[in-house]
């Protein structure tokens, strides 16, 4: 048997030659520096994180929840990771299967300008909305105000036709790049975060009330004028709506609940086709539009998250999970958000499977459903196994009044189950494409020298910062809100926010293959290191029920 050396880190920065240098101390951490060399010549020499992207996009791209396509791409990745040799690898159900009343899959779109300029349009229909139920044609009208008694003089003029509800935006030239990496001073500011407001000190104008109230002009105490109610009572043939990106650049969105019997087509348009049609129609000029778009639902579909693991040896009743979420949006085939993560959390577990590297504790995959609507599916897993949150306490008297009486953000008494105490730690990619830089720590300040020990030999793959704050909005806040180790990593932004999040340009080829293969070896990488620590990693002071937590 071949001797494992153990290096500390006081001598393993002696030899090493291109180490980064880290502010503060790093932990003495206990670094099996040849068990990551042979992670990071799997992961870097041998990666097929690349391949597995382009089944997750080009193949069963998009995934939306509750659709066919997400259904097919799990049972793939169920077939995939059992081919590894990977263990209790499943489609995992949902313990509570009311959290979605109803798939929906859009399986043709087709929108077009007829007359007086024939031309293709750029668009996509909302989630969880109506098709055409075959060809249509009708006249493209405006219709941007919002008052109920001005929208209500157009009764009995609106059959059959496409209604534009905006003004045709202003768009912006792209003035800077679409593209970037965070540079040396904006990694260095990270680590001296900013401390965040305190709760109920900052301006009630940026409550979360700001600004509401734009759906229509009734006296006060009066309902307000619901003017999708009266488009479809009308008998509108679709609505249409835009956003000022432009450049061939929409985002899409939709909500499971929508009742389909209550629900307009609903179609998401570029800005330059949008505004094209509504400035002819400014023109007195009629405009007439066409459209075949077939939507299918299916009722009450199992949902799921894809789980899968290898087992660890003397520690294996502990946990080190490593995950992303599995669903996306669907103008396009979800590369960044969040193929993505998945491919990359996937190749991580085959790196570790293939490495051949000795994991102590049990390293667990888990890839979400349901994130894009409220984090459903890891909150959902969390709670089945781990702890979930009781009901919050009563507020105060009188409080309902004013914003603390919602309740919103408050968190019950913690109801842990066993696994709790023996999970060690959670890593989660969902911030796009760009290479991992390092770490948001999510207030959890014990952990920072250890991650900095296990950072300096992935230094050189560009792995250097932590930040004391959390990313949020993904599903590490899943677990970080029942108290356990929950981590996302610091990611290049690449064009995250810009081109691929959400928009209809999500495609492979915004995938960056170099950044792809660092984020699987550097996510293996930490699974490894957590896996082999003899302690868990330490977990930040518990919540005190009604206090405000990571959720």
């Amino acid at each position: 048997m071949k001797k494992t050396q153990f290096w500390t880190l006081g001598i393993a920065t002696a030899v090493l030659t291109a180490v980064v240098a880290l502010p503060l101390r790093a932990a003495d951490e206990a670094i099996d520096y040849e068990a990551l060399a042979k992670i990071r010549a799997e992961g870097m020499q041998n990666s097929q994180v690349m391949e597995l992207a382009s089944w997750l996009t080009d193949v069963y791209g998009p995934r939306l929840s509750g659709s066919q396509n997400i259904q097919k791409a799990g049972e793939w990745a169920v077939a995939e990771m059992k081919s590894w040799g990977l263990q209790n690898v499943a489609l995992e159900p949902w313990e509570d299967q009311t959290r979605f009343p109803r798939g929906w899959q859009n399986e043709k779109f087709y929108l077009a300008a007829v007359s007086p300029q024939a031309f293709p349009m750029t668009a996509m229909s909302r989630g969880w909305t109506p098709g055409t139920n075959g060809l249509i044609r009708g006249e493209a009208v405006l219709v941007t105000s919002t008052d109920g008694a001005e929208v209500m003089k157009l009764a009995g003029t609106l059959k059959g036709k496409f209604v534009l509800t905006q003004e045709p935006p202003d768009v912006a030239a792209f003035w800077t790049p679409q593209a970037s990496r965070y540079t040396q001073e904006q990694l260095d500011a990270m680590e001296d975060a900013p401390q965040l407001p305190e709760m109920g000190l900052s301006s009630p104008a940026a409550g979360r009330g700001a600004g509401r109230g734009a759906r229509g002009g009734g006296a006060p105490g009066a309902a307000p004028f619901d003017r999708n109610e009266f488009f479809l009572k009308e008998g509108v043939a679709a609505v249409l709506t835009t956003s000022s990106r432009g450049h061939g650049l929409f985002t899409i969105g939709g909500s499971a609940t929508a009742d389909p019997d209550t629900t307009l087509p609903s179609i998401t348009v570029a800005a330059e086709d949008y505004n094209r049609v509504a400035r002819t129609i400014m023109k007195n000029i009629p405009v007439t539009l066409e459209a075949d778009i077939r939507n299918t639902y299916t009722p009450n579909p199992t949902m799921f998250n894809v789980v899968a693991e290898i087992p660890g040896t003397d520690k294996a009743d502990e946990i080190v999970m490593l995950g992303g979420h599995f669903d996306s949006w669907h103008a396009s085939t979800g590369a960044t958000d969040n193929a993505a993560g998945s491919a990359a959390m996937m190749e991580a577990m085959r790196i570790l499977k293939a490495s051949g590297v000795p994991l102590r504790r049990t390293v667990r995959l888990g890839l979400w459903n349901g994130e894009e609507q409220g984090l459903i599916g890891s909150r959902d897993y969390v709670a089945a196994h781990f702890a979930s949150r009781g009901a919050p306490p009563p507020s105060p008297a009188g409080a309902a009044a004013g914003r603390g009486g919602r309740g919103r953000g408050a968190l019950g008494p913690l109801e842990p189950k066993p696994a709790h105490a023996k999970f060690a730690g959670y890593f989660n990619i969902d911030n796009g494409t760009g290479a991992i830089r390092g770490v948001y720590l999510q207030g959890n300040l014990a952990v920072a020298p250890i991650f900095r020990a296990w950072m300096e030999p992935l230094s050189s793959l560009g792995t250097t910062h932590l930040n004391p704050g959390n990313t949020g909005g993904t599903d590490h806040q899943s677990f970080d809100g029942v108290g356990l180790p929950g981590f996302q990593f610091i990611q290049d932004t690449v064009e995250y926010n810009t081109v691929t999040h959400h928009y209809n340009m999500d495609s492979y080829e915004r995938l960056q293959p170099e950044d792809m293969r660092r984020n699987a070896t550097i996510a293996a990488s930490f699974a490894f290191l957590t896996a082999n620590r003899d302690e868990l990693l330490p977990r930040k002071p518990a919540a005190p029920a009604g206090g405000r937590g990571g959720q």
